[in-house]
């Protein structure tokens, strides 16, 4: 055998193996990680949904971070939008009372006009049949009027029977009760006291004239809309909610119209949805200002006052793990708090949850803060 391939003798084994065995550990030891640049700045954050954001001064001077104060709202409102309507008490229809030809017409839309003013005239034969049987029916009366009389003297004279002033009598309740039923036909339909078919159209309420569709030597049917009456003074509002907004709300609560120096108050509030899915909330105007009807407008509703209302800047809130959250601010960084929104102003946002007035929050850079712990902006 060679001496070069000879194996070893056991104690220069042994000396081989203590010599290898420093660097056979060595190689089992982990690495350590690298070190970070010094120039980039660690925030220290658990998990994505942790409650607690560390972060120092330093820090938040380099995200732009700007913190503001809670303040304490006893009340809330709802900015909804709203359309300015006439009610239906407010508002009349002058219609055809039966088929004719307009004759004359008085009003122009914008005119001003009082109950019982003159609208328009027409002409109606229907009108002219109904003042013939109107006369026909007058004429019986005054006869069955007549007789009846006559019946009564003879009977108190006994040269009649009794039965005979009975039925004269009887004759003349029904003749009564035909000439007032002619007669009231005729009021219905606007006729006058002559037979020449005229039929007056007359204002039924105070107001502006809205609408008017007549012109001289149209012809019409029974029922045709000719003029639209409106009290201006006299206007509503029909605001459009979510079924949720609309739980929030109560009959009676406060509405204004800042623009427009409106006033007024949420008259009900339906269990229905309208057609469009919204529930239409109904409100009148106590000081319409200077809304107009037709107008649209954006409706501030007052919610019911109640504890644990806070107004918030609306940059301050955020998501975070599916909840709509504040980052209140904390000596060592910032703690997520979960609020609920209850209604949106212009210029803050009303909520609710575990904060208290006067405490500091988040309101620029939170997009930042939320980035530099490795959370979702």
């Amino acid at each position: 055998m060679n001496p070069r391939t000879r194996p070893p003798h056991g104690a220069a084994l042994r000396r081989r193996t203590r010599a290898a065995l420093p660097l056979l550990l060595l190689g089992l030891l982990p690495l350590p990680a690298p070190a970070a640049p010094a120039s980039t700045p660690a925030v220290t954050a658990s998990a994505p949904a942790a409650d607690f954001i560390a972060i120092d001064t330093a820090q938040r001077a380099a995200l732009g971070v700007r913190v503001a104060e809670v303040r304490a709202s006893a009340s809330a409102s709802l900015s909804l939008p709203a359309r300015v309507v006439v009610p239906a008490a407010a508002q009349a229809v002058v219609a055809a009372p039966s088929s004719g030809v307009l004759t004359r017409v008085a009003a122009a839309p914008g005119d001003a006009v009082r109950r019982g003013q003159l609208l328009g005239e027409m002409r109606s034969s229907e009108v002219a049949r109904l003042q013939r049987e109107r006369d026909d029916a007058r004429t019986r009366y005054e006869l069955a009027r007549r007789q009846s009389e006559r019946d009564s003297a003879l009977l108190r004279e006994g040269v009649i029977a009794q039965s005979r002033a009975q039925a004269a009598a009887a004759q003349q309740r029904q003749a009564a009760s035909l000439l007032h039923e002619r007669e009231l036909a005729l009021r219905l339909l606007g006729g006058g006291a002559g037979i020449d078919g005229r039929v007056r159209l007359l204002a039924p309420i105070d107001g502006v004239v809205a609408q008017a569709h007549a012109l001289p030597g149209q012809r019409v049917d029974a029922g045709t809309a000719l003029f639209h009456v409106v009290r201006p003074d006299m206007l509503a509002l029909e605001i459009d909610a979510t079924a949720a907004q609309a739980a929030e709300l109560r009959a009676g609560a406060a509405v204004d119209i800042e623009q427009a120096d409106a006033r007024g108050v949420l008259l009900a509030v339906p269990p229905a949805l309208s057609s469009g899915q919204s529930v239409v909330l109904r409100a009148s105007l106590s000081r319409p200002g200077s809304l107009r009807a037709g107008a649209l407008a954006q409706a501030r509703v007052q919610l019911p006052a109640r504890p644990g209302l806070y107004a918030v800047p609306p940059s301050a809130l955020t998501r975070i793990g599916g909840r709509e959250v504040v980052l209140l601010a904390q000596p060592q960084g910032f703690r997520v708090v979960p609020v609920h929104t209850v209604s949106r102003l212009s210029d803050a946002v009303i909520v609710s949850g575990p904060l208290h007035a006067g405490e500091s929050i988040a309101a620029s850079g939170v997009a930042a803060i939320k980035s530099a712990a490795g959370m979702r902006p």
